[in-house]
C-alpha cells in the first residue's frame, strides 16, 4: 500500500501496517461518537456489482482495508436492507484483527447494530453459529414484544426508540451509552443519506475500484436531497498494489 497524499504533507511511500493502523485509528474524542463511513465504487459511480452487492467489486486490498476498519471500530452499523442484500451476520475477525484489537484496548469483537423500523429481517442473521461479537437491533417503539421475541431468541439485545420514529442522534446517544463511540457505518445508501443530513457523518472512506459495471446500481446515498451540501475536506490517498485508491474525507466544522 502506498501513500499518496496527506494533508498533514508528509511524505508519500509505502505503508505496513502499524502505519495504516496510524492512519485509520479513530481520533480521540472523549464521550463524543465519531462516525465514519465507509463505502467502495467503481469507475462510473455504482456502489453496487451487477448482482445488486457491493461485495462483488471489491478488490483484494479493499478486503484488507474493510478488515483494518472493523478491527478498528466499537461497532458497525448497518441498515437492513444491506443486511437483507449482502447477508450480513454477526461479526467474527480474524487471528490478526484480534490481537490488533487487544493492543488498541478494544473489545474481542465490534457490536453489530441494525436500523430496522419495519423489522423485516430473519432473526437468524444474528444466530451464535460461531464465535462472534453482540448484535443489536435498533427499532421503533411501537412493536409488541410478540415481534421482538424471535430476535432476542436469536441472541441479539433489540434498543426500541422511544416513539415510532428512529432519530439518529438518539441511536448515538445510545451507542455511546453502552461505551460504543467508535461508529462504522457500512451501509446501505439511505442511512447514509440520513446521517449525512443530520450533520452526524465526521469521516467517509471512499474505495474507487479500477473497473466499471453499467448498469443501474446504486450510489453511496439515497433518498431525498440534502438541504444544503455535506461539505469535506480531503485528509489522505492511498493506492494499493491492484490499482484501487483508497480516500478519507473529513467533514468541514
Amino acid at each position: 500500500m502506498q501513500l499518496l497524499h496527506h494533508a498533514d504533507g508528509r511524505r508519500p511511500g509505502d505503508l505496513g501496517l502499524s502505519e495504516l493502523v496510524e492512519l485509520y485509528r479513530w481520533p480521540d474524542r472523549s464521550a463524543e461518537a465519531t462516525v465514519r463511513s465507509n463505502f467502495v465504487a467503481t469507475l462510473d459511480g455504482s456502489v453496487q456489482g451487477l448482482d445488486g452487492r457491493s461485495g462483488s467489486i471489491n478488490t483484494e486490498s479493499d478486503h484488507r482495508i474493510f478488515a483494518l476498519h472493523r478491527a478498528l471500530a466499537d461497532v458497525i452499523l448497518v441498515g437492513a436492507g444491506t443486511v437483507r442484500a449482502e447477508g450480513y451476520r454477526a461479526v467474527d475477525l480474524r487471528p490478526w484483527q484480534r490481537s490488533l484489537r487487544a493492543a488498541e484496548g478494544l473489545a474481542p469483537y465490534p457490536t453489530l447494530a441494525v436500523i430496522t423500523g419495519s423489522l423485516r429481517l430473519d432473526p437468524a442473521f444474528a444466530a451464535p453459529v460461531y464465535e462472534h461479537g453482540p448484535v443489536i437491533v435498533v427499532t421503533a417503539g411501537d412493536h409488541p414484544d410478540a415481534s421482538l421475541s424471535p430476535f432476542r431468541e436469536s441472541g441479539a439485545e433489540v434498543l426500541q426508540a422511544p416513539g415510532a420514529d428512529l432519530e439518529l442522534s438518539e441511536v448515538l446517544a445510545a451507542l455511546t451509552a453502552r461505551d460504543l463511540r467508535r461508529v462504522l457505518c457500512e451501509g446501505g445508501p439511505t442511512l447514509h443519506r440520513d446521517l449525512l443530513a443530520a450533520g452526524l457523518l465526521d469521516e467517509l472512506s471512499l474505495t474507487l475500484v479500477p473497473s466499471a459495471v453499467g448498469g443501474v446500481g446504486h450510489r453511496s446515498t439515497a433518498g431525498d436531497g440534502l438541504l444544503q451540501p455535506a461539505d469535506f475536506e480531503l485528509s489522505f490517498v492511498l493506492l494499493g498494489d491492484d490499482q484501487t485508491l483508497f480516500t478519507c474525507y473529513r467533514c468541514r466544522g
